[in-house]
């Protein structure tokens, strides 16, 4: 059996091998016929110029020869009506016959001299009338090469001012760059500073609250340093998902102007590659070409001013940002100014409050114009981080829970409440453990439209109304009940007379 399927394989492989000849030789068939068949349409077409021509020139020659004929005919008739004449007159004498043989004579060398002009005349018309033909192909020739150059000078002036407007924008782009890194040079400089000047203050603020132990009770003043530790690492949480934020906004907006410019060159190709059966295809071909590159270099023109535009917005963002950094380290200079006689927490006295009254009021006026000016520009700056804001709900939206020991307290009534126009920020006084103890960012007269406005709507808010005016499911996650009426209870109190800044001291 092994021996049959062998041969019966070497029989199946010898026929294969022969079918690949033939399959090859099919092959070579193709091609011939391929190669015959193009010849072919090459003699079809020399043919039909071929017979086209001849046409031309049987209808030229046929033309002359009716003409020849014609005159020819004219000649004959001439020369009978003479003979007639000379038949009809009776001349006499033998000088008569002399001069008639003569003139015959001279008619017949007049006849042959006339067909040798004619055939002469004849060559030359034909070679005018090619001399004719080439100097027309010559003038067109000359009219497209001349077309050609003015089109290609054109677009030589359109591609330079294109090349010149490149150049600028990469100079434009490329300052922008250098005032970038001098920019982030200098904020890091600064932010170094800053670290440094927070820990110092941190520093100062530990040492007086050691000093300040042996007067406040031993529950209030841990707690107290606590609360000011979240409340730090809570700004600082926020801060940077504003940043994770911003910086996921330009890049989804940088990936949609490229997939659009990419939609766009799509589209454009798609309408250059449909087919055009028109005489004129060749010229629309040109000026499609020529359409693409004015649109490729638009859209380049347009990538640079984009990218020019974004760097401008950088450079706001984080001029905005040194800004917010330099209040803030003006404010915690302001609190270790203030912490060092700030008044025991848990004494409710009269004097106690008219003593801080008359400290805060101190204050120079030079020193209140001057934080009118840093709060106004804190506003503006705070505008444009917060524009995206409505991105990082889930981030932002949880509150810190109140500590036990602030949760013991008494709620202050409103007698006990002091309007202050000489600071811009409550937290100098009470070390940022009074924004429990403020009614909410509605009540106030200045505020209400900024608490007012939906949390999910994008207009820009600052931090304190962003973190108390949320939802109340965000904020009271995780809670206990007695804790959620602790804060709704702080949250309705009576609103206060002051616009400007308000605080209240127990």
């Amino acid at each position: 059996l092994v021996e049959m399927l062998s041969e019966e394989n070497h029989v199946l492989r010898q026929e294969l091998e022969g079918y690949y000849e033939k399959a090859d030789k099919l092959q070579k068939f193709e091609i011939e016929i391929q190669r015959i068949s193009e010849a072919y349409e090459g003699l079809v077409k020399t043919t039909t110029k071929r017979e086209s021509l001849d046409k031309a020139m049987r209808n030229k020659l046929e033309g002359e020869i009716r003409r020849l004929h014609d005159f020819n005919r004219d000649l004959r008739e001439r020369l009978e009506t003479a003979n007639r004449q000379l038949a009809s007159r009776d001349f006499d004498g033998h000088e008569d016959k002399a001069t008639e043989g003569l003139y015959v004579t001279q008619n017949k060398e007049h006849l042959k001299e006339k067909e040798k002009l004619e055939m002469e005349l004849a060559a030359m018309r034909s070679a005018n009338e090619d001399q004719r033909r080439h100097i027309e192909i010559l003038d067109q020739a000359l009219n497209n090469a001349q077309a050609k150059v003015i089109k290609l000078e054109e677009e030589l002036r359109r591609k330079q001012a294109y090349v010149e407007k490149v150049e600028k924008l990469q100079q434009a782009l490329t300052q922008l760059q250098a005032a970038c890194e001098k920019r982030e040079q200098m904020e890091r400089r600064l932010r170094t500073r800053l670290e440094r000047e927070l820990d110092s203050l941190r520093m100062q603020q530990v040492r007086t609250g050691r000093y300040q132990t042996s007067s406040l009770p031993e529950h209030n003043a841990p707690a107290l340093m606590e609360l000011v530790r979240e409340k730090e690492e809570r700004i600082l949480a926020l801060e940077a998902d504003m940043t994770k934020w911003e910086q996921k906004y330009l890049e989804e907006s940088t990936i949609r102007h490229f997939a659009m410019n990419a939609v766009a060159t799509a589209a454009t190709e798609r309408d250059a590659s449909a087919p055009s059966h028109s005489r004129k295809s060749t010229l629309e071909m040109r000026g499609w070409q020529e359409e693409e590159e004015i649109m490729q270099a638009n859209r380049r023109c347009q990538d640079m001013e984009y990218t020019i535009k974004n760097l401008h917005a950088k450079i706001i963002e984080k001029d905005a940002m040194i800004k917010v950094l330099q209040q803030r380290s003006r404010k915690d200079l302001g609190k270790a100014d203030s912490s060092s006689l700030r008044p025991a927490r848990s004494v409710p006295s009269i004097a106690a409050a008219t003593g801080t009254h008359s400290r805060q009021t101190s204050l120079t006026s030079n020193q209140i114009a001057e934080e009118k000016k840093e709060e106004k520009i804190w506003k503006g700056s705070i505008g444009l981080l917060l524009g995206k804001e409505h991105h990082d709900h889930p981030s932002s939206s949880s509150l810190p829970p109140p500590l036990p020991s602030l949760s013991c307290m008494p709620v202050p009534v409103p007698a006990a409440s002091h309007a202050k126009t000489g600071s811009k920020d409550s937290s100098t006084q009470t070390d940022k453990s009074t924004e429990l103890f403020w009614p909410a960012a509605a009540s106030f007269p200045g505020r209400g439209r900024l608490g007012t406005t939906p949390s999910h709507s994008p207009a820009p808010r600052p931090p304190g109304t962003r973190v108390t005016g949320e939802k109340p499911e965000n904020s009271s996650h995780g809670k206990l009940p007695e804790s959620k009426g602790r804060v709704s209870s702080l949250l309705h109190k009576p609103e206060f007379p002051d616009t400007d800044m308000m605080e209240v001291l127990i």
